[in-house]
């Protein structure tokens, strides 16, 4: 036996065995389709992690280099650049809608319009409120709470679309979800401390930096974004009715536009450059792709159980990872 494990890594308890790298996703239950976690087993224990995210878009497009005619064969159109960029993204489709809309209306010089900037960002916080029960019925996943996975899936599905009326319907619905989860059994032990951030930590956004100051660790995050669905809720409330963000007339113009939206997972900057009215260049930041970083430091040393907890506790869309 002394023979056969001599050469083997050493484990935390002083045994010998083999390390097995084993990929989760990019389907598995409780993480996002499309994010690829490879954790490196030590028994139940992981050693190393990573996430790469198979279905993230580039994170620009540069000028074309060359004579005008091929400028323009690469240049978009504006209205295909925004239906581009929100069906790429089809965990949060509304708030890259309106990001692209925002930095092109910018790039054209165009000033702010309360009404419309209203509108606009009640549609932003609607998806917010779907966006984090969404997460939340992936927590349910990975908890084994399948009345939680039914609960928001649902109220989901009904959020989405809803108008303002229909969202004041849900809202009991929606508060009661809360205190039902401050009274599970267990929950608080489950989570607590799982996913805790270093003190290092750097580049957190939205959710996730917002539940740092609360602890940094997994139920932190979770009553973070259980405060985003009462705040977006009043909001709305107080705003006019949801709409989904469409481009104003912009014309023929050329010019350099940025704009930055706080995204269900956290801010996204958008900056281009427009030729003609044509989006001619871009370059895209998102939170996730600042976020997923942090995987290797929240799974080292933990059960695997807990680590795949942690990062599912980030929310982390892999469509927002931009390479």
């Amino acid at each position: 036996m002394i023979e056969v494990t001599k050469d083997l890594p050493r484990s935390a308890d002083g045994l010998q065995m083999d390390w097995l790298e084993v990929p989760f996703g990019p389907v598995f239950p409780g993480l996002p389709g499309g994010l690829k976690l490879t954790l490196t087993l030590d028994g139940d224990g992981v050693t190393e992690g990573r996430a790469t995210s198979l279905v993230g878009m580039t994170t620009e497009a540069e000028e074309v280099e060359g004579n005008e005619e091929s400028e323009e064969s690469e240049q978009i159109n504006a209205g295909t650049f925004i239906e581009h960029l929100a069906s790429a993204m089809p965990l949060a489709p509304v708030s890259y809608r309106l990001l692209a809309c925002l930095a092109i209306e910018q790039g054209a010089g165009l000033n702010d319009d309360q009404a419309t900037t209203q509108a606009r960002n009640s549609g932003l916080e609607r998806e917010r409120i779907a966006s984090h029960l969404g997460w939340l019925a992936q927590l349910g996943r990975q908890l084994g709470f399948a009345w939680l996975t039914q609960r928001t899936s649902t109220l989901q599905l009904q959020v989405r679309d809803a108008d303002r009326n229909r969202l004041a319907e849900l809202e009991p619905a929606l508060r009661a979800l809360g205190t039902r989860l401050e009274r599970t059994p267990l929950l608080k032990s489950r989570l607590k401390g799982i996913g805790l951030l270093p003190p290092e930590s750097s580049a957190l956004r939205g959710p996730v930096a917002r539940a740092a100051d609360e602890g940094g660790d997994a139920w932190a995050r979770l009553w973070q974004r259980l405060a985003e669905i009462s705040a977006s809720l009043e909001f709305i409330r107080s705003s006019g009715e949801p709409e989904l963000a469409s481009l104003r007339n912009i014309g023929d113009v050329s010019g350099a536009g940025e704009a930055t939206v706080d995204t269900p997972r956290g801010e996204a900057r958008l900056s281009l450059k427009l030729e003609r009215g044509k989006v001619k260049s871009y370059k895209l930041d998102t939170a996730c792709s600042h976020h997923i970083d942090l995987v290797p430091k929240l799974v080292e040393g933990r059960e695997l159980g807990d680590a795949l907890l942690a990062v599912g506790s980030l929310d982390l869309s892999p469509w927002e990872v931009i390479s």
